[in-house]
């Protein structure tokens, strides 16, 4: 995660502090995205890059169900290696701060807040705790380079086949997620990816195996349908996982 470009979720429902957030935030190149509901949070985390996540206080029972000491405890572990930032009420008690920043939370901002602070603390917060993380090689292709995968600009592209020669390239646009799974796919060179290591590649702090087979069906249709007409295939193979021939 780099910390000149960093994509935060905020779990609120003050739409004002939201959009003060918002316009603020992109200018330190922070993008911020809502969450309202736990549905929308998992679904951020699951497509997003999202490195650091902002708990409005104020609101984690009526999203979460949870008391903001109970969400921070809850969350921390699972949500590792990401920022977690509270923000708390004005007249929060010292006490309260240090045990949100006991139970998980990396730091506790008193609102009202500065968006524009807020999204620089965030950064440097990620500066200091984030992981460092081995670069890539900065491009892959399948055989005969009928798939070709730029990781560091995140771009891809496919040969077709129309019953003669490989045609050019073409640029296909999957989405961040889908990119990192057929990137994966390609890095195995053909050998099957199972489940497993699905989620230990993407999505190491997810809780239900299911959720996550049903999630890579679902990206996997989504890539095929994409790269439609290029002789590398994924193939399912079932209760194992994928592979790209």
């Amino acid at each position: 995660m780099s910390s000149e470009n960093l994509e935060a979720v905020i779990l609120t429902l003050d739409e004002a502090l939201f959009t003060a957030c918002r316009s603020r935030f992109a200018e330190s190149r922070v993008e911020l995205t809502p969450a309202r509901d736990p549905d929308s949070f998992k679904s951020t985390l699951r497509d997003k890059d999202i490195g650091a996540i902002i708990l409005d206080s104020a609101y984690a029972y009526d999203i979460l169900g949870l008391g903001a000491p109970e969400a921070v405890a809850k969350l921390s572990p699972l949500l590792a290696p990401r920022i977690l930032m509270v923000l708390a009420e004005q007249n929060t008690p010292p006490d309260q701060v240090v045990k949100l920043l006991k139970l998980g939370a990396h730091d506790v901002a008193t609102k009202p807040v500065k968006p524009r602070i807020l999204a620089e603390q965030l950064k440097a917060l990620v500066r200091v705790f984030a992981p460092k993380k081995k670069q890539d090689r900065k491009i892959l292709a399948s055989p005969g380079s009928a798939i070709t995968m730029d990781y560091p600009r995140r771009r891809c592209y496919i040969k077709e086949r129309d019953g003669g020669p490989l045609s050019p390239k073409k640029d296909v646009k999957p989405t961040k997620i889908e990119f990192h799974v057929l990137y994966f796919l390609l890095q195995k060179k053909g050998a099957v990816v199972t489940y497993d290591e699905f989620r230990a590649h993407l999505w190491p702090t997810a809780a239900s195996p299911k959720e996550i087979i049903h999630t890579l069906h679902q990206l996997t249709t989504n890539i095929r349908k994409k790269i439609a007409g290029c002789p590398a295939k994924i193939e399912n193979l079932r209760a194992e996982g994928f592979r790209l021939v």
